[in-house]
């Protein structure tokens, strides 16, 4: 409906994340276990094969492996880029941050801490952001574009291969290993994912957990990313940091990130009309308005697994 769906599976493939990224069933008992054992080591010493190990349980068995060998059980490659590996050849010496957060947004001052994902123009790029925030660095608080998350879509953008599984570790150990018992956790169907691959089946599953399974439609407009355009309301108007500029999708040819020029909009573009101009004050809300709707509608993509973390040991110990 939104016109983007090709070129987001493009992108995503780019990765090879498109099986990884397919809404799957959750279980509190896949989840407990293996976030209560998770324990992935890093390997410093080594800069040229690096021997990065992980651990984890499932349905009472213990793993243990190299990243190597967990990348071979999850169908992806040990190899790609690595943001901020030790060893200088795993990080692409054309990678700037700075230089891309302005290629995608126009701001020139970066901070890690506070990008805002309202400030990235393109639907397609803002789009894999979010879906990102809900799985392979899940979280409750959405509204931010963390550093991996714009590292992530730089190399889709670029056909450029990244080390998933060192990142899919890294940020389920992190989860695993929080103990202020505050918040929620945030995964994804990521777990559900792991276990299918390691041949534990759903039947094995218990008390499944449910939550919104797609970025649909619905959950897109609640959290301001798009609004139903008059007067059929069939199509839809992109939702821009950027006065004097108005996107109706679908558009391909305008949302197309093989176009160096629909990465960045402008205002005065032809197809802006008068009528539906945004002010400069209302082109400020819409950060305001997105961070808002970011809590009251979660927007989560397969975030089946959204659990209290004071239940997390507890129950893992049943």
């Amino acid at each position: 409906m939104l016109g983007i769906r090709d070129n987001v599976f493009r992108l995503v493939g780019n990765l090879g994340w498109i099986e990884m990224l397919r809404p799957m069933r959750g279980f509190k008992n896949f989840t407990y276990e293996f976030l209560s054992s998770i324990a992935f080591t890093k390997d410093r010493l080594k800069f040229d094969n690096p021997n990065h190990r992980v651990s984890f349980r499932l349905m009472n068995i213990d793993y243990e492996m190299s990243l190597e060998n967990f990348c071979l059980e999850m169908d992806f490659a040990n190899a790609g880029f690595i943001r901020d590996s030790w060893n200088h050849d795993l990080k692409p010496e054309d990678y700037n941050p700075a230089t891309f957060w302005e290629r995608i947004t126009g701001l020139i001052q970066y901070n890690s801490r506070s990008n805002k994902a309202s400030n990235i123009h393109n639907p397609v790029l803002r789009y894999l952001r979010r879906v990102m925030a809900c799985t392979i660095s899940g979280r409750k608080e959405l509204g931010t574009t963390r550093e991996n998350e714009l590292f992530m879509l730089w190399a889709m953008l670029n056909n450029r291969p990244v080390n998933t599984c060192y990142y899919l570790l890294d940020y389920l150990a992190s989860v695993g290993t929080k103990s202020d018992g505050k918040g929620e956790i945030v995964v994804g169907g990521i777990i559900p994912y792991i276990a299918r691959k390691l041949g534990v089946g759903e039947d094995q599953g218990i008390n499944q957990i449910k939550g919104n399974n797609r970025l649909n439609i619905e959950t897109l407009i609640a959290m301001n990313f798009i609004k139903p355009h008059p007067p059929d309301n069939m199509t839809y108007e992109l939702q821009l940091n950027v006065p004097l500029c108005l996107i109706i999708l679908p558009n391909p040819s305008r949302t197309n990130t093989e176009v160096e020029d629909n990465l960045m909009y402008v205002g005065d573009d032809p197809e802006v009309h008068e009528e539906h101009n945004l002010s400069e004050e209302e082109g400020a809300k819409l950060l305001q308005d997105e961070e808002h709707h970011d809590h009251e509608a979660g927007g989560h993509y397969n975030d089946e697994e959204r659990i209290p973390p004071s239940k997390r040991r507890k129950e893992s110990n049943t």
